[in-house]
């Protein structure tokens, strides 16, 4: 009686473990149908996905090789308003520095007119002066 006791404990224990084994099996079965469709479909997608990844990464460089063209006309743009700032700058200078011997030259021509004019003048006055006292003599 013992061995049927120890018989039916078992039958039971089975029947329990079979109770919590079955929803386990099924809720795994569940699970790895979830898991094929999800990498099907991944294996649906990622062909498009890399496609894109690969367009975007071309567009990028060519984003890339086009700024690196502007920047080097920008840069030459820049060197070349620097130039002509430079030029500006050696023109004003060189204006500045002719305005300024020019007008110093004509400073120096002015006063040698009225040099001359004075002298002139006093010629013209003192032969005036000469010519009238021998005249009237």
């Amino acid at each position: 009686m013992v061995i049927e006791i120890a018989v039916g404990i078992v039958a039971v224990a089975a029947v329990v473990l079979v109770a919590f084994l079955v929803p386990v099996l099924i809720r795994l079965r569940k699970t790895a149908e979830e898991s094929e469709r999800l990498l099907r479909r991944m294996n649906e997608d990622l062909p498009v996905l890399f496609t894109e990844a690969t367009q975007a990464a071309s567009n990028m460089n060519q984003i890339v090789t086009e700024v690196r063209v502007g920047a080097s006309c920008a840069r030459v743009l820049g060197e070349a308003m620097g130039e002509i700032g430079e030029t500006i700058n050696h023109v004003h200078g060189a204006v500045r520095g002719g305005a300024g011997s020019l007008l110093t030259n004509l400073s120096s021509l002015l006063a040698g007119f009225r040099a001359a004019y004075g002298v002139f003048k006093q010629q013209s006055s003192s032969s005036h002066h000469q010519g009238g006292s021998s005249n009237g003599d």
